[in-house]
């Protein structure tokens, strides 16, 4: 299992299709999941830091966790089939649920716990962007056009 980072929420057009990305830093590759519109609001609430009077769906399945007295450990995205990415829940008390990933991210931002892929998923699934010689971000010029591919793809580009 790889380690991966929330890098953040986009919408690609025209469809305003929100596009999930977690980054990879270590071979600077980006995996891109499609997500319900009502997620990314979510998780782009939990992001900026912004508290709702009453609880929303993913801060009271935390509050569950916390009443039962387990915590959410890490989330694994432990396949994907036709795009559609699977992920596993794994909590303190060595259990497993089986969860949509946009669901198990927007847990992993709350709790800040690890985001973990499998390599495989990674390897069919993933995107690169450059880098320069000395390991830097990539230039401007190339984060250009990354925006552009993930403005432009289409969810069947990642079917198989």
């Amino acid at each position: 299992m790889l380690e991966l980072e929330f890098s953040g929420i986009r919408i690609q057009l025209p469809a305003n299709q929100p596009l999930l990305l977690l980054k990879y830093p270590a071979q600077n590759l980006y995996l891109p999941l499609w997500i319900g519109a009502p997620e990314a609001s979510a998780i782009a609430m939990s992001e900026q830091g912004l508290t709702p009077p009453r609880p929303m769906t993913h801060d009271l399945m935390i509050n569950v966790f916390e009443a039962l007295g387990v915590s959410l450990q890490r989330i694994e995205i432990v396949s994907v089939h036709n795009a559609v990415f699977v992920a596993e829940l794994v909590f303190s008390n060595g259990k497993r649920v089986d969860s949509r990933s946009s669901d198990a991210v927007a847990l992993a931002v709350r709790t800040k716990c690890p985001i973990m892929c499998a390599e495989q998923v990674l390897e069919e699934a993933g995107v690169s962007i450059e880098t320069d010689g000395d390991g830097e971000e990539a230039p401007e010029e190339q984060l250009r056009e990354f925006r552009e591919f993930l403005d432009n793809i289409d969810p069947e580009d990642f079917s198989s």
